[in-house]
């Protein structure tokens, strides 16, 4: 998770920080709901193969995915995917994002009363994963 410190001169300014933020991510989303489609087809496609070879020959070909744990990353490799596999992890990359989405219009509308607030200084906001989480006004 990335973490990032930036000061902004308004609460105005924050609202449009988050508003491109959320134009950027509904793109990015648009994007992977494109790719979702396809992992879909291609997953049905693979669960057919599978119905008929083991009508077939009575089994299921082992799949051959390797996953690899990157365990001083937290993170894996996956050598050769099966579509199901890729249609799983697109589904998860587009619920962190519409998350995301979500979290970014929450956290605009309760700034929106603050927008017209006069600041006499900097306000420092600390973003976690693209998302405004603390905000630090010195009076």
């Amino acid at each position: 998770m990335s973490v990032v410190m930036r000061e902004f001169s308004s609460f105005a300014e924050i609202i449009r920080y988050i508003d491109e933020n959320i134009n950027s991510l509904k793109q990015v989303l648009a994007e992977n709901l494109r790719k979702l489609e396809d992992a879909r087809v291609k997953a049905e496609q693979y669960k057919r193969l599978q119905e008929t070879l083991r009508g077939l020959i009575g089994e299921i070909p082992a799949a051959s995915t390797k996953e690899v744990d990157l365990k001083e990353a937290g993170a894996k490799l996956y050598v050769n995917p099966d579509p199901i596999t890729e249609l799983k992890f697109v589904e998860e990359a587009i619920e962190k994002i519409n998350a995301t989405i979500l979290q970014l219009q929450a956290l605009k509308k309760s700034l929106e009363p603050w927008s017209t607030v006069e600041v006499p200084g900097k306000i420092t906001v600390v973003i976690r994963a693209g998302v405004p989480t603390v905000f630090m006004l010195k009076l």
